[in-house]
């Protein structure tokens, strides 16, 4: 017989972003977070707050989102994420779900987040995956993107690569990795950090492409983060190549019980 008890749950989450304005909840818009705190009320009958681990942009996707809630009622647990996708609609799913200390925290216990951004690099777009990729008509030059690329790892001040409108005073980050590959007619950036400033990947690549297309010396990299200017840097990548592939945890998720 499964075990019912009352304790904190974390979920993994993934999504496609395209019909929303983001995780976060917001009152006139429909959100990720919106629609599974639904999902969780018409299965406990309860009101559920979720907290998230990365508040995802409007259009951004996410294999690997992360979420929090302590369940309302007793629930035969090895059957939750399979409850909770019945409520839930074809565009979001829970893939996992794991019982936690009682005062896990999915942003404060997150060591890292690890981004990846797509470009569609042919001369014709795609009509298949149009909703998930940059589509770039030219041949970009990655030699030239993962030397300036280069530049940015390590513990820097990333004010140049902030959007405005945000909040957050401390703009120093930790870059462990950020690198292009290519396979096929696609071009994955990978981004792995501790934290990210607001739109922080999505400028991070629209440099990288100005640095493919020849516009600039790879050199040219360092001082646009020395520059600490949102100006120095190169343009916003569109949402829709953006997908958080993973919240990163220490001890990992996996070493509590999954349900």
């Amino acid at each position: 017989m499964a075990e019912n008890i009352i304790s904190k749950v974390a979920l993994t989450i993934e999504y496609d972003g395209t019909a929303y304005a983001g995780w976060q909840y917001q009152e006139n818009a429909d959100t990720i977070q919106r629609q599974l705190e639904g999902a969780c009320q018409s299965l406990f009958g309860d009101t559920v707050s979720l907290r998230g681990a990365s508040r995802t942009d409007a259009g951004v996707h996410a294999r690997g989102q992360v979420a929090a809630f302590n369940l309302p009622r007793p629930f035969s647990l090895d059957k939750l994420p399979s409850a909770l996708n019945w409520h839930l609609p074809g565009d979001i799913k829970v893939s996992k779900a794991y019982l936690v200390p009682s005062d896990f925290n999915p942003v404060s216990w997150a060591t890292g987040k690890i981004y990846s951004y797509y470009i569609f690099q042919r001369r014709q777009a795609t009509a298949l995956a149009g909703k998930y990729c940059w589509h770039i008509s030219r041949e970009l030059d990655i030699a030239a993107m993962n030397k300036a690329a280069s530049y940015c790892i390590g513990t820097q001040d990333f004010m140049s690569f902030q959007a405005a409108g945000s909040s957050v005073v401390g703009t120093v980050r930790t870059l462990r990795h950020l690198f292009c590959r290519k396979q096929g007619d696609w071009l994955v950036i990978t981004c792995i950090g501790d934290g990210f400033l607001y739109n922080m990947v999505r400028i991070l690549a629209g440099t990288l492409v100005d640095f493919g297309l020849g516009k600039y010396p790879p050199e040219n990299m360092q001082s646009i983060v020395a520059a600490g200017d949102r100006q120095a840097a190169g343009p916003t990548a569109p949402a829709n190549g953006l997908f958080l592939q993973r919240v990163l945890y220490r001890p990992s998720l996996d070493r509590y019980p999954q349900l």
